[in-house]
């Protein structure tokens, strides 16, 4: 594995942690709680801390817009390193091949003693590809062919779509390993596309047992040696979920979460009865994809204002509640007592500090 290889994987991995589901469940819970706090202060003068989960709301969607710009320039950073997720991923170059005999016709060629042949160390890609797909060692050099993820992944639909695991590892195993791990980049908008219509519905977290359901019979299938937890983080983002929690000594393979995802894209398209989308067609879907979640965002954004308004407004309408009902209390305090209310004793008593008119002196 090469060094830029190692940093485009660790690259991906951060990209791939950083908190995105869990922040978007902790929107959605903020939402709830406070749609039922201010069904509850419709009843009570109590502010109830409607105004500090409003707050925390916008902080957390501002931290929402910072991951999604963060995750923007990881995927930025893997273009510039030619470890680019999409199909503008320059081709490698094929190497020269220099003549048998470039010297004049009239000289005999020098002789030279034969080297000993060396067996070619095996690619970490390809023997990762052999024990996910239970197969046997993969030999052989790359395949030139296979120059970005867009031709990796038509591929990898098209053999699981026919069922058929030994071509399926043969094309995983073919491919440069900078090539298999774009995968994980490319397959998340359209993995979720094709989850949603298979649901009828954008996936959610109740959505999640159905999803394993559907997909982990026939992903297993293909993949006997994919451990059970990347499936389930896979999924889990797919909805927006939070990945399950996993020791550090439960890290997955670099080659796991890319295999997997063009596995799980193929099955859903099957499912589907449908082709994968030309690479014009992928890239138009993803911008719209953005262009709804930037939507979303700032449907939220006026209806979080549009809360605080109404929160401001309601604060308002409980102070003047609250003075009034401590006006009524005392009041009503003292007509128990038997005596004047605080302002009739007060009126009273100036009453009584008024000097007496003449009329009353002289009688």
């Amino acid at each position: 594995m090469s060094i830029v290889e190692d940093i485009g994987a660790q690259v991906r991995a951060t990209a791939d942690d950083l908190p995105l589901g869990q922040l978007a469940e902790a929107l959605e819970r903020f939402g709830l709680a406070a749609e039922r706090l201010r069904w509850v202060r419709q009843e009570s003068a109590n502010p109830m801390g409607v105004p500090e989960l409003s707050s925390a709301l916008e902080h957390a969607e501002s931290a929402g817009y910072a991951l999604r710009v963060a995750q923007e320039q990881l995927t930025a950073y893997l273009t510039a390193i030619g470890l680019a997720a999409d199909d503008s991923s320059a081709p490698r170059a094929a190497p020269e091949r220099r003549p048998a005999h470039d010297a004049p016709r009239t000289t005999s060629p020098a002789t030279t003693a034969p080297q000993p042949a060396t067996a070619a160390a095996p690619r970490w890609w390809a023997v990762r590809v052999a024990e996910l797909t239970g197969g046997g060692k993969l030999t052989g050099q790359p395949d030139e062919a296979i120059a970005d993820s867009g031709e990796l992944l038509r591929r990898v639909v098209h053999e699981v779509r026919a069922g058929n695991r030994e071509r399926l590892r043969t094309e995983l195993g073919r491919a440069h390993a900078d090539v298999g791990l774009g995968l994980a980049a490319l397959t998340p908008p359209l993995l979720r596309e094709l989850a949603g219509e298979l649901l009828g519905h954008p996936p959610r977290a109740e959505d999640l047992p159905r999803l394993h359901r559907q997909l982990g019979s026939r992903t297993h299938d293909l993949l006997p040696g994919l451990p059970a937890p990347v499936l389930d983080t896979l999924l889990a983002r797919v909805c927006r979920m939070p990945p399950p929690r996993r020791n550090d000594t439960e890290q997955p393979h670099a080659a796991d979460p890319p295999v997997t995802a063009g596995v799980l894209a193929g099955i859903l398209l099957d499912r589907l009865g449908r082709e994968l989308p030309p690479p014009a067609e992928r890239e138009r879907r993803t911008d719209d994809a953005r262009a709804r979640d930037a939507a979303a965002d700032d449907r939220r954004q006026a209806t979080a204002a549009r809360d605080r308004r109404t929160d401001a407004e309601w604060e308002r309408r409980a102070a003047a509640v609250g003075q009034q009902a401590a006006t009524a209390q005392r009041r009503a305090a003292a007509a128990r007592r038997g005596g004047p209310s605080p302002s009739e004793h007060r009126a009273g008593a100036t009453g009584m500090g008024r000097p007496a008119s003449r009329r009353d002196t002289d009688g």
